[in-house]
């Protein structure tokens, strides 16, 4: 029996076999290597690997349109399958024919192009200024705090804790609903109507049972902020929520869709991605028993640290554009219409910008330049509000746990997707 690691392919990608996955690094690698891009005729898409060409592609919006940055909607026969399936069921085909089903599917924010989307990051860009950032530290570090009391008593009753059941869907998840209002009611609710509405994103083979849930989840998600927005215009209160539902710039404010759209996504890339990227450094450091010593002795390493695993583990593989004319993309011809899988995570790993890619280096002087939260217009909003999630999570896991690895029992499982690349759990355990 052969030794050998299992060589995989874009197309194990594509079709979310786990082992590439899990590291999919030699195949962009390998991508890189030759042309720099291929189509995918499983994706619909062309897959665009090398750094300067993401990085061009994301900062041209004359030629690029951000309209389906989830992808060219492969999944969509899979989904209409499913839906056609799910109309013979009588409480589903009310689900489809409720008015909440229409609601929020507008361009807005991640899928908008100018000039609607500068209009509405006008309207949201204060609600993530550094000194609203900073005033929601002390909520960061009394929940993460909280936290960690339960992953205390998991290890000491135990030996181990898995850090993502406990601590890094928590955090984030609890820390958007406070930055929304909305932190009264059940976030367990909330993390189900993410996972299920982000369901379609790098998945396109959905089950039956994923549609159901991604309907089900699309009309109670509608519902619930469609009332919500209308109570927070009625009587403003000082939290996010109002600010999007009361939102004016020279006498212009965002519609009902448009808000709705924008908490869908900030509802899912306020808790994935920053579990995503917490689970990631906890994993890094478990992991490298020198580099966790170092920086337990040089916290000022923890900023490093936070973007160079950006870089190094991209908590969103990468998004999609879509030609708006004829270009011409490292020697090849593309035409209108036909669109592009920028590979975030190939990006960062490029070799003729960032020395040494494959490895992990907390002091690399030019880890910023790093295409985790995408670069210009569109590049995130929230990045300060993970990176501050961040290290504050990390002080107090440094400064709270004894030293830790991984525990023996890890399975290294990923969440269903090529594009929102996630660990689904991960068993730490102390050394003392």
């Amino acid at each position: 029996m052969s030794n050998e690691p299992e060589t995989f392919i874009i197309d194990d990608l594509i079709h979310r076999r786990q082992g590439a996955i899990a590291c999919p690094y030699p195949i962009f690698a390998g991508l890189r290597e030759t042309d720099g891009l291929v189509f995918n005729a499983d994706l619909g898409a062309w897959i665009i690997t090398r750094y300067d060409d993401v990085r061009s592609i994301l900062r041209d919006t004359e030629r690029f349109s951000s309209l389906n940055p989830t992808g060219p909607q492969a999944a969509g026969e899979a989904l209409m399958k499913g839906i056609m399936e799910l109309m013979q069921d009588p409480e589903m085909a009310a689900v489809l024919d409720s008015s909440a089903m229409s609601r929020g599917r507008v361009a807005v924010l991640l899928n908008a192009d100018p000039p609607d989307h500068r209009r509405q990051r006008k309207l949201v860009n204060p609600a993530f200024r550094p000194d609203r950032i900073r005033a929601m530290e002390p909520a960061i570090t009394e929940v993460a705090t909280r936290l960690l009391v339960d992953v205390q008593a998991d290890l000491a009753k135990t030996g181990q804790v898995n850090i993502v059941e406990r601590f890094t869907v928590g955090l984030p998840m609890t820390i958007i609903a406070l930055a929304l209002g909305v932190v009264g009611e059940d976030l367990a609710t909330f993390k189900k109507w993410s996972n299920d509405i982000v369901m379609p994103v790098g998945n396109h083979s959905p089950s039956t049972e994923q549609v159901k849930g991604f309907l089900l989840s699309t009309k109670q998600f509608a519902e619930y902020f469609l009332a919500q927005i209308a109570q927070r215009q009625a009587v403003p209160t000082n939290d996010l929520l109002s600010d999007i539902a009361n939102a004016d710039i020279d006498g212009e404010k965002l519609t009902d869709d448009e808000q709705l759209g924008m908490l869908q996504q900030f509802l899912v890339a306020g808790n994935e991605t920053t579990t995503n990227l917490i689970t990631n450094m906890i994993r890094c450091l478990a992991q490298d028993s020198e580099l966790q010593e170092r920086v337990r002795r040089e916290p000022a390493l923890i900023d490093g640290l936070i973007e160079e695993m950006l870089r190094f583990e991209a908590p969103v593989g990468g998004l999609f554009r879509q030609t708006k004319v004829d270009v011409e993309i490292a020697g090849t011809s593309i035409p209108t219409g036909d669109h592009l899988w920028l590979v975030f995570a190939s990006a960062n790993r490029d070799g003729c910008k960032f020395a040494e890619p494959d490895q992990v280096d907390p002091e690399r002087l030019n880890v910023k330049e790093h295409l985790a939260f995408g670069n210009g217009e569109h590049f995130c909003p929230g990045a300060g509000l993970a990176r501050s999630e961040a290290r504050i999570a990390i002080q107090l896991i440094l400064e709270t746990l004894e030293p830790f690895s991984l525990a023996a029992d890890n399975e290294f499982h990923y969440g269903d997707s090529f594009v929102l690349r996630g660990l689904t759990g991960l068993n730490i355990s102390t050394w003392g």
